[in-house]
């Protein structure tokens, strides 16, 4: 394995916790990374760091004074909740602060899906039925090209300005709160079985929700602006163009353009 693969693994962090409600529980995972694209500067001037509800949870930053890497581990997403009820909106929100030392754009991919209690993905239960209130902001531009029912990938349209402005500049929230569905109770899977010795038909009702996990996962990165063009294909494989060359706000290239 190469220098630059070892640099880009040791910059994955993952954030777990988990809280209980009846047979339902949720596990949460951050994933802050920086870009894989090299050309003027180094990997290590760039800094990412996820907030939620205005608190810094977790983040890859790198002190040019010591040398060393800075990374918070042991946060928890979702650690104030302790249980959780069926069509209550919880507040939940999420923006991201470039705590590196240039100025960068970010991405962030927020992933919802169900797994088994032994921790196997389900693909047939509905990702929707964990409902995520995003933000309004026109800030923040949906990439419906690779967005899915389980995926949803937003760019910040605007550079974040890093410390060598003078200012680790945060994004607008992405996301403000979370439900999960109340319809959930109604999935039932209905079985009947005839029993040989006296002929009753026995009717078992088994809900198809119970005993799984839902999961939230948040991923995070980001790339220079420096060749910012360049530099979103190389780490992301996406086609970006620069709108405003004074604000530096880009946008997504679709398809056919």
């Amino acid at each position: 394995m190469d220098k630059k693969k070892k640099l880009i693994l040791g910059l994955f962090i993952l954030v777990t916790c988990g809280f209980l409600f009846s047979a339902y529980s949720a596990t949460r995972a951050v994933l802050i990374r920086s870009a894989n694209y090299r050309s003027q500067f180094q990997m290590y001037d760039i800094g990412v760091m996820l907030n939620e509800n205005g608190t810094p949870l977790a983040w890859r930053s790198y002190d040019v004074d010591t040398g060393d890497w800075y990374v918070n581990a042991d946060a928890e997403l979702l650690g104030a909740i302790d249980t959780i009820q069926y069509a209550k909106t919880y507040k939940e929100e999420l923006s991201v602060t470039n705590s590196g030392q240039i100025d960068e754009y970010v991405r962030v991919s927020i992933y919802r899906y169900w797994v088994d209690a032994k921790g196997n993905k389900v693909t047939e239960l509905e990702p929707d039925m964990v409902k995520l209130n995003f933000t309004d902001s026109d800030n923040w531009i949906l990439d419906e090209t690779y967005s899915t029912d389980e995926r949803t990938v937003l760019y910040y349209a605007l550079p974040l300005k890093g410390s060598e402005s003078g200012i680790s500049e945060t994004s607008d929230n992405f996301l403000d709160s979370f439900i999960l569905d109340g319809d959930i109770k109604t999935y039932v899977i209905q079985t009947e079985t005839e029993e040989d010795a006296d002929g009753y038909t026995v009717v078992t009702n088994t809900y198809k929700y119970d005993g799984t996990v839902f999961c939230l996962d948040v991923e995070v990165d980001a790339i220079q602006t420096h060749n910012a063009e360049d530099a979103a294909m190389s780490a992301w494989g996406r086609q970006i163009r620069l709108e405003d060359e004074t604000t530096g706000r880009i946008s997504l290239v679709q398809e056919g353009e």
